[in-house]
């Protein structure tokens, strides 16, 4: 079960998606204030890797996702991987970069920083950096 800190991060997220005119389409695990959002099926893999949240964009079926990280989750092997998979997804078309939403509690968007330099997404303009006041997340 994911802890109340990722859950917080997550809705965060999720709520950024909506607010850029996503609808959600899944959300991995249970959020407990996700309202109308709870009962989403997980979000599906993409080369073996699993986003928290994805959604789409009408007209033009965009896709986007959504990863909510810890301040202890943050700069680990596991989040580079995901990143790496996530950051860099293509639409059918080969062009069009998969936005990408990243949920972190403001003290740990340094090492953010670092794990987006390592990973080659630092100065990318689909990844949309959420820096979440730490006193909201909790945990």
């Amino acid at each position: 079960m994911a802890s109340h800190a990722h859950q917080a991060l997550l809705l965060w997220g999720a709520r950024r998606m909506v607010a850029d005119g996503f609808v959600l389409t899944g959300l991995d695990g249970r959020v407990e204030q996700a309202g109308a959002w709870g009962p989403l099926p997980a979000p599906f893999q993409i080369h073996g890797v699993r986003p928290d949240a994805c959604g789409v964009r009408s007209p033009d079926g965009l896709i986007a996702f959504a990863e909510a990280k810890t301040h202890d989750d943050v700069d680990n092997a596991h989040t580079r991987a995901q990143l790496r998979v996530l950051g860099h997804a293509r639409m059918r078309d080969g062009k069009t970069r998969c936005p990408l939403y990243i949920a972190v509690p403001r003290s740990a968007a340094y090492a953010l920083d670092r794990v987006l330099v390592d990973v080659g997404l630092i100065a990318s303009g689909h990844v949309r950096r959420l820096h979440v006041p730490s006193v909201l997340v909790g945990g």
